[in-house]
């Protein structure tokens, strides 16, 4: 049987991964790490008794009921995991080619289970999943999962040693302006300041010793960036714009925290922002009676998303808050994923801010909707305008949530062209969801089974079955395993795409021809150059094929002179080494990250489906 007649059984999770695992020794050991990766990741289906074949699954002779019954022991097992968060329904033994094969659905954990650990402690026993498989978390993302168990909100700790002294003034001056402009007769507006500060959410009192002090909202909110950085010393805000399409070209615009021209604030920042995302926003006006109504639900929507990214960042997170603004869209990323289960918050309805003061400073000024109709909204928003459907996504290492909005077609016509052009007469045999499949993957560099029940009316079973048939067309090339799997257009896209602006919509990344990040710019000699790479490569790393044991050193220098010719991902690596790819990952690809000698081609994105990794002399030459 082949993958796409095993993943018709399986019918639950959309996102969910898939680990299938032969035991035909009884139950693996490592079935508690990928139990502890799903449950902190996006939940999963384990399958034991599957083999797995590069994309082919082959049932084989297991004992279904004593794996049933040793699972259950293991897990219900305080000394071997932390928690149990399954019920019986969870796991089942179904039958496929008269073979019995049990299925374990392990669904996302809530932030108060987390971190699901094996053992006794957390920070040796916790395991996260990501593009590449199951990995140890570390201390630090242990902790940050630890601190989102607590009911108490991130942003309303006292800090006592912060004040007044540590506020920007102007900016509360300003806010207060505009909470009594919309609310004139409210009685706060007569408060002192003190007390006003202390009704937000700015000013705490400790209740044990009485002692007042900023709240962490005040100071995010209102506070110097010099006084911010000192308690978050990691704490960055950045908004990018870029005017134009064309690969390479520097930021037009670029706001940072950290310039010294302005308090660095979250206030200063949402409305320093707000008027570059929407001041040449490309919008018909509208008519409310007999007056021009300039503001539309665009810009109530880029208002929303812009307070979400604040109010849900986890500010002792690393790298910061980035909002951009390109072209044709708009992007919108925090630290910190989300508090709820990646499903839910699309559908809307239900919310749960990591920081719930920051969010009500914002409404208190008509900033923001109630809670859990932000996504909602959004997508309401860019439904109107027969946009791309936004795109949510979560990633690790580190944790951050990104809001992706696209301001073009559902079905551009440059893509549609581009499609013609490559299949010629057999686009006419395509469905009309096949064109937008082919088309998303065109548009955004790849496609996933959620991504598209987003974009169209269609179940999970029914997607799946449209990217199998891409699959056996040759158009779409699968990467990683089960619902979570990326799919990408294949070889012969990308030929066309190379030399020719008008279609190279995939520019950010490596080529799948495989000729490096100039290869828009390699000329009619582009095959020849790309054999000779191919050559290159096979040659460096002959001694690795040839040899099952290498000495560290040997292994490093080779996996460093190969990526030095040119970007290459996990898997092309594992296939010149012939090596196993998740020990080559964290054997080696890992450790020369670390240590600043390999280089991520995406680092904004860890999980990119197209990472590849080059020497860092390559990295700093191509930019």
């Amino acid at each position: 049987m082949d993958a796409k007649d095993l993943l018709r059984i399986i019918d639950d999770g959309e996102n969910a991964e898939l680990e299938c695992k032969a035991a035909k020794g009884g139950l693996p050991k490592d079935v508690w790490e990928t139990y502890s990766a799903f449950a902190n990741t996006n939940g999963g289906i384990i399958l034991l008794g599957v083999e797995q074949k590069g994309q082919e699954f082959f049932p084989v002779d297991v004992d279904a009921k004593k794996l049933v019954k040793d699972f259950w022991d293991g897990i219900n097992n305080p000394q071997r995991i932390s928690k149990n968060i399954l019920v019986d329904r969870n796991v089942q033994i179904i039958e496929v080619d008269g073979k019995e094969i049990v299925k374990i659905y392990v669904p996302r954990a809530s932030r108060e289970d987390k971190p699901i650990y094996i053992g006794h402690n957390p920070f040796t026993g916790t395991y996260r999943r990501n593009y590449e498989g199951d990995y140890k978390c570390t201390k630090e993302e242990v902790q940050r999962m630890i601190a989102d168990q607590s009911p108490i909100p991130q942003d309303s700790k006292v800090l006592p040693n912060y004040g007044l002294n540590d506020l920007n003034m102007e900016s509360v001056r300003s806010y207060r302006n505009r909470f009594s402009s919309l609310k004139p007769d409210h009685p706060w507006n007569g408060l002192e300041l003190e007390e006003f500060l202390y009704k937000i959410g700015a000013l705490g009192r400790l209740r044990e010793t009485n002692e007042e002090g900023l709240t962490l909202a005040g100071l995010l909110m209102f506070g110097e960036e010099r006084s911010i950085t000192e308690y978050l010393p990691q704490y960055f805000l950045e908004y990018r714009e870029k005017s134009s399409d064309v690969p390479g070209e520097r930021w037009t615009d670029r706001i940072i925290s950290s310039d010294g021209t302005w308090s660095g604030n979250l206030y200063d920042f949402y409305f320093k922002v707000i008027r570059r995302l929407t001041d040449d926003l490309n919008i018909p006006f509208q008519m409310e009676g007999l007056f021009r109504k300039d503001d539309t639900r665009v810009h109530a929507a880029l208002r929303e998303a812009l307070v979400n990214t604040l109010a849900h960042a986890d500010y002792y997170g690393q790298r910061g808050i980035v909002v951009e603004k390109e072209k044709m869209l708009f992007r919108f990323s925090n630290p910190g994923v989300l508090r709820i289960p990646l499903q839910q918050a699309l559908k809307g309805g239900i919310s749960d801010p990591r920081n719930p003061t920051i969010f009500k400073m914002f409404m208190l000024i008509g900033l923001g909707e109630r809670a859990g109709s932000g996504i909602e909204n959004i997508h309401l928003a860019w439904k109107e305008q027969h946009w791309t459907a936004p795109e949510l996504i979560e990633e690790f290492q580190p944790d951050r949530t990104i809001l992706t909005l696209r301001t073009t077609s559902l079905l551009p016509q440059e893509s549609v062209d581009f499609l013609k052009a490559v299949l010629g007469k057999h686009y006419k045999f395509l469905s009309n969801d096949e064109v937008l499949i082919l088309v998303t993957a065109h548009q955004e560099n790849y496609v996933t089974n959620t991504r598209l029940q987003s974009l169209t009316d269609k179940k999970s079973d029914e997607i799946s079955k449209l990217l199998s048939g891409l699959v056996e067309k040759g158009y779409l090339e699968p990467n990683g395993q089960g619902r979570g799997t990326k799919y990408t257009l294949t070889e012969m896209f990308h030929q066309k795409s190379i030399g020719n602006s008008r279609y190279n919509r995939i520019s950010s990344g490596p080529n799948v021809n495989n000729s490096g990040p100039n290869a828009a710019n390699s000329g009619p000699n582009e095959n020849e150059q790309t054999k000779d790479h191919e050559k290159v490569l096979l040659d460096i790393s002959e001694l690795a094929r040839k040899k099952k044991r290498l000495n560290p050193s040997e292994m490093d220098e080779i996996i460093l002179n190969l990526c030095a010719i040119k970007p290459l991902t996990l898997k092309e690596l594992s296939q010149l080494l012939n090596r196993q790819m998740d020990p080559l990952r964290k054997k080696y690809i890992s450790r020369l990250l670390k240590e600043g000698k390999l280089e991520p081609l995406y680092p904004e994105q860890i999980n990119h489906p197209k990472q590849a990794y080059m020497t860092r002399s390559l990295f700093t030459n191509q930019h």
